[in-house]
């Protein structure tokens, strides 16, 4: 149980960390007519990471699922509440998917590294969910 709350700890601080990355740069001029917006397309890098993201948070989901099907690992406090700060990390991650402007490399690299993170943690948890017949 121990290895698992590690593990969700250690998916909350990477996703924590692509929620602190910014964007230094400046900001481009608007254009001056409405005719000159160009709308900007999500890469295909992009969207397979986006892919992967929801994929790790569908996993998530169905393993928080198993948790609060069992009255006694709801009774774990600490559990219950490192899912919920985890679940809250992802959905805050989620936010940087809205536009392509967001997903700058280095926030790309702290999701990436967070969804290997999560996936650790959903094996884990799964494993140990298993171990106690969940």
């Amino acid at each position: 149980m121990k290895r698992l709350l590690v593990l969700i700890m250690a998916l909350a601080m990477t996703l924590s960390l692509a929620a602190c990355g910014g964007n230094n740069a400046a900001p481009a001029e608007s254009p001056s007519t409405p005719t000159q917006v160009e709308k900007t397309e999500f890469t295909a890098e992009q969207q397979a990471l986006a892919q992967d993201f929801m994929s790790m948070a569908e996993e998530f989901d169905a393993i928080a699922d198993r948790v609060n099907a069992s009255p006694e690992l709801l009774e774990n406090e600490e559990l219950v509440t490192a899912m919920n700060d985890l679940s809250s990390e992802i959905i805050k991650a989620d936010e940087y998917f809205a536009s392509p402007e967001t997903l700058t490399p280095e926030i790309m690299g702290a999701l990436t590294v967070a969804i290997e993170v999560g996936r650790s943690f959903i094996a884990e948890a799964g494993a140990a969910l298993e171990e106690i017949g969940h």
